[in-house]
C-alpha cells in the first residue's frame, strides 16, 4: 500500500514537473512572439516538447495562455499574501512592504510585457482581462481593503476609496514611465524611495497622520 503510494505521488510530481516546463516555456514564446504570433506546432517543434505533451495538459492555446497568466503571477500572490499578512509593525511600515512589492514586481520588463500581451487580448476576450484583473490587481484592492477597514474611520474616505487612491500614488507615474520607455528598470534603491515618498505623502493626504505611525 506504501508502495503504491509512493508511486502515485511520483507520477503526481513527474507530470507537476512536465506542465511546469511547458509553462514556463509557452510564457517566453508568448513574451517573444505575442499572443497571434505563437504557434502550438511551432513552439513545441523549438522546444524538443510534443505537441501531444502540451495538448494532454493544455486543450488549445487559449487555455494554455490562461495558465501562463496564472503561473506568471504565482510569485507576486505569494508576496503579497507574506507582506498582507504580516500584521506586525505600524500601519506606515505594512504600507511599505505593499508598495515595494508592487513596485517591484509590476515595474519589471517581463511584467509590463505580460501586461501588454493581455490587454491587447481583452479587447477581444473580456475573460482574459477579468481573469487577470481578479488574480493580479484585484488582489492588491482586496487586502488593502482589508488593512483599511481598521484604519478608515481616521479619514472621510471609505476603505475602498483608499485602496485606490493608495495604489494610484504609489503605482501611476512610475508605472507610466516604465511603459512608454521613458527610462530603465528600477533599482531596489529607488523603488525603495519611490515607495516611503508615496506612502508617507498617502497617510498626511488621506489619514491625516505625518506619516510616521
Amino acid at each position: 500500500m506504501a508502495r503504491m503510494k509512493k508511486k502515485k505521488n511520483a507520477i503526481r510530481g513527474k507530470r507537476r514537473d512536465k506542465r511546469g516546463e511547458i509553462l514556463g516555456i509557452a510564457a517566453d514564446y508568448f513574451l517573444a512572439h505575442g499572443y497571434e504570433g505563437t504557434s502550438i506546432n511551432e513552439m513545441a517543434r523549438e522546444s524538443g516538447i510534443s505537441k501531444e505533451s502540451i495538448y494532454r495538459y493544455f486543450r488549445s492555446k487559449k487555455k494554455l495562455f490562461g495558465a501562463v497568466i496564472d503561473r506568471e503571477l504565482e510569485d507576486y500572490q505569494t508576496r503579497l499574501r507574506a507582506v498582507s499578512h504580516a500584521r506586525t509593525g505600524s500601519l506606515r511600515k505594512q504600507l511599505l512592504g505593499i508598495a515595494e512589492t508592487l513596485l517591484e514586481v509590476i515595474t519589471t520588463d517581463r511584467t509590463l510585457g505580460l501586461r501588454r500581451l493581455i490587454f491587447q487580448q481583452a479587447s477581444h476576450n473580456r475573460e482574459v482581462g477579468r481573469h487577470y484583473f481578479q488574480i493580479g490587481p484585484g488582489q492588491a484592492y482586496r487586502h488593502l481593503n482589508t488593512l483599511f477597514s481598521t484604519h478608515a474611520g481616521r479619514s472621510g474616505f471609505s476603505p475602498a476609496d483608499l485602496s485606490r487612491h493608495f495604489l494610484a500614488l504609489v503605482l501611476h507615474f512610475p508605472l507610466l514611465q516604465r511603459e512608454c520607455a521613458i527610462r530603465p528598470s528600477y533599482k531596489a534603491s529607488q523603488i525603495s524611495e519611490i515607495a516611503s515618498r508615496a506612502v508617507d505623502a498617502f497617510m498626511r493626504a488621506f489619514l491625516r497622520t505625518n506619516g510616521r505611525n
